[in-house]
C-alpha cells in the first residue's frame, strides 16, 4: 500500500487498516508478522502454518488474501496489491535475548513479495504451489507467465476469483467447498472444554 507519511488522516486510516487486516489474519488461522513502512509504502506480512496445525495453510492464506482485498476496498484504499506463496521457511527468533526479533526468512517470502509487485492494482497473485493446494476449493484465473528478480525461468502465477460452491444433488442445497472454520487447530480443544463444562454443570467433577 503506498501512503504519504505526512498525511495524518491517511495514517489514522492505516491504523484502522492494520486492525482490520490483523483480525482477518487471525480469523483465517494466521499470524501477523509485521507491518512496516519504507520508501515503497506500507507492507503487511502474515504467516500461515507456522503457529498452528491447520489442515491447509494454502487455502487459509488465499482466503485471507481475498478477504483483505475486500476490506481494503471498503476502506477506500485502491493502491494496493497482494502476493501469496507457500514453502519451507525459517521462522524463529534472531539476535540476543534482550533484543531478539522474530523473523520469517526464505525464498518463499521473497517470492510472495515478488508476486505482490507483479500483481495488478487491487489484485492478488499466488504461486503455483498455492494454486495446486487450493484449486479444489477456490476458483483461479491463470495469469501470463511472469519474470521475477532472482529466478531465471518464467513462473506461473494465478489470481483467485471466488469460493467453489458445491451443490447437493439430493436437495439442491449449496455450500462452500471446504467450509471455513475459525481457528481449526483449536477444534479438539474446544470440544474437550465444552464437554468438561457440561459434565460440571451436571454435577460430574471433571479435570481438564
Amino acid at each position: 500500500i503506498n501512503i504519504d507519511a505526512m498525511d495524518a488522516v491517511l495514517l489514522r486510516k492505516m491504523n484502522s487498516t492494520f486492525i482490520s487486516l490483523s483480525r482477518i489474519t487471525h480469523s483465517c488461522d494466521g499470524a501477523v508478522k509485521e507491518m512496516s513502512f519504507d520508501d515503497k509504502g506500507c507492507v503487511i506480512i502474515s504467516v500461515f502454518g507456522a503457529h498452528s496445525h491447520g489442515s491447509n495453510p494454502c487455502f487459509d492464506a488465499t482466503m485471507c488474501a481475498m478477504r483483505m482485498q475486500d476490506a481494503l476496498r471498503k476502506l477506500e484504499l485502491d493502491n494496493f496489491s497482494i502476493g501469496v506463496s507457500f514453502g519451507e521457511c525459517f521462522c524463529g527468533e534472531v539476535g540476543p535475548e534482550r533484543r531478539a526479533d522474530y523473523v520469517v526468512i526464505g525464498t518463499e517470502v521473497t517470492l510472495a513479495a515478488r508476486l505482490m509487485g507483479k500483481a495488478p492494482r487491487e489484485g492478488i497473485l499466488v504461486s503455483k504451489r498455492i494454486f495446486m493446494n487450493s484449486k479444489s476449493y477456490i476458483r483461479f484465473e491463470k495469469s501470463e507467465k511472469i519474470k521475477v528478480k532472482g529466478i531465471e525461468e518464467l513462473l506461473d502465477a494465478y489470481a483467485p476469483l471466488d469460493r467453489i460452491v458445491q451443490i447437493n444433488a439430493l436437495d439442491d442445497t449449496r455450500r462452500d467447498a471446504q467450509p471455513f472454520v475459525l481457528i481449526p487447530s483449536r477444534q479438539i480443544d474446544m470440544k474437550t472444554l465444552t464437554s468438561g463444562v457440561e459434565d460440571v454443570l451436571q454435577g460430574r467433577p471433571k479435570t481438564l
